[in-house]
């Protein structure tokens, strides 16, 4: 089908089931990549910030592709289809960066944790699916209860 997904994921317990869900509405010729955005204000903690981007952004890599690899072996192992995934990590605020790649994909994909339906999203995905260029698909994690739901 050619189609570009966007999956937006982070460091929480749900992005393994986001990604996953993401691969599942995916077929071998889609592109599909596993956006993570990262910033200060969201790592927090440093001395001197301007000191350790670097550090900070080799870790999130790692830990992108570290979650492409579990997702991606659990897959395997299940018997399920095989479908390649992009790593791209951002520094930078997660809504503006994810408008952004909205603009040259078909679908975004995020996970909709910590809150019910979509008239309770969360700040960034309220802002996304204003912003979005594209469809967005909010994945309801382990401790929600919405029903996965498109809007364009």
């Amino acid at each position: 089908m050619n189609r570009k997904i966007i999956v937006a994921v982070d460091a929480s317990p749900s992005a393994p089931g986001v990604l996953s869900w993401a691969l599942d509405q995916a077929d071998s010729s889609d592109e599909v990549v596993a956006l993570s955005v990262w910033n200060l204000t969201l790592l927090g903690g440093f001395e001197n910030p301007f000191a350790n981007l670097h550090t900070a952004q080799v870790a999130a890599a790692g830990r992108v592709n570290s979650l492409v690899e579990e997702v991606s072996r659990d897959r395997w192992e299940n018997h399920r289809s095989a479908v390649p995934v992009r790593v791209d990590v951002r520094h930078g605020d997660p809504v503006t960066e994810l408008v952004k790649a909205s603009e040259s994909a078909d679908l975004i994909v995020l996970g909709n944790s910590h809150h019910s339906g979509l008239g309770e999203l969360g700040s960034v995905a309220r802002s996304v699916v204003r912003g979005a260029k594209c469809a967005v698909a909010m994945v309801p994690t382990a401790d929600t209860e919405a029903v996965p739901a498109a809007t364009s």
